[in-house]
């Protein structure tokens, strides 16, 4: 489906441009602390074991442009090969994701999706009140 075809998208677009620079930098702010907030309850609920998978877990604002934020464990420092292999070739696998899931061999240990549950609603509600004062700021030209 193509996205020019969707019922009401150049309104939408219209309605989006006029909303206040300022507003769009306060819910940009809100989002990005909100996940930061939830980053603290996760690294409290993940495994202890050198620290690599703690200091993983991070929140990246968006790169598309778009407003948001992007709550993430993992990476290049948790990526370990799975197996030994004389060509080169062995696949890697991250361990956030072990950790989080179990495997064959061990049970799951759930630290990132345990805590954005936790925290969704509490910061859903003070992320929309900011992006309310912020309105109401903008409009009342303060």
């Amino acid at each position: 489906m193509r996205l020019q075809k969707l019922i009401g998208l150049e309104r939408l677009k219209r309605k989006l441009s006029r909303i206040p620079e300022a507003v769009k930098q306060r819910a940009q702010a809100d989002l990005m602390a909100a996940g930061r907030e939830i980053n603290v309850l996760q690294r409290s609920l993940a495994p202890q074991d050198d620290g690599t998978l703690r200091g993983s877990i991070r929140t990246e604002a968006l790169t598309d442009g778009t407003i948001g934020a992007a709550v993430a464990a993992g990476g290049a420092a948790t990526t370990r090969p799975v197996r030994r292999s004389e060509k080169g070739n062995a696949p890697e696998y991250d361990y956030a994701l072990a950790q989080e899931l179990g495997t064959e061999e061990m049970e799951p240990n759930p630290f990132f999706y345990p805590a954005i549950k936790v925290k969704r609603k509490e910061v859903r509600r003070r992320v929309r009140a900011g992006v309310r004062r912020a309105l109401k700021k903008a409009v009342s030209g303060q």
